[in-house]
């Protein structure tokens, strides 16, 4: 996800498979050269689980090197920002109900027995930003800017 302020610029999902899949270029290359198109003032990831040390790694790495800010911010700050919408699918509707550009890839309610659609991840990053600016407009004293 790609945000000026509130407003959503571009987005997309970025997939590093291991084993037989493997992509042969690292991810801090690719990620260098995302900051390079978007020069970004900050970097938000959600902090990881067990097991993306080696992506962690690469990411804050890449984005030393072009001198950009890197957060981390915690499942618990998504779900604040979100208060309203109990799970995944209900902040999937909010979030393109904000950003009508993303209403074509919203994925159909999961059921219990689905495996979870990939464009989710899309839905995922949107929350972070939106819990970033969240955060922010609540550290600054002021309230979010309208899409």
């Amino acid at each position: 996800m790609v945000f000026e302020g509130a407003r959503l610029l571009d987005w997309g999902v970025k997939r590093f498979p291991g084993g037989v899949n493997a992509v042969r270029i690292p991810p801090g290359p690719k990620i260098g050269a995302l900051i390079v198109q978007y020069v970004p003032d900050a970097f938000v990831l959600k902090r990881p689980r067990i097991g993306s040390e080696e992506m962690l790694r690469e990411t804050r790495l890449a984005a030393k090197a072009h001198d950009v800010a890197v957060s981390m911010l915690s499942a618990q700050a998504v779900k604040r920002a979100f208060l309203a919408h109990s799970n995944k699918d209900k902040r999937a509707t909010a979030i393109a109900g904000q950003f009508p550009e993303l209403l074509w890839l919203l994925p159909p309610k999961r059921k219990i027995w689905d495996s979870e659609d990939y464009r989710m991840k899309i839905f995922d990053a949107a929350a972070i930003g939106v819990a970033y600016f969240t955060e922010k407009a609540a550290a600054d004293g002021a309230s979010l800017p309208s899409s």
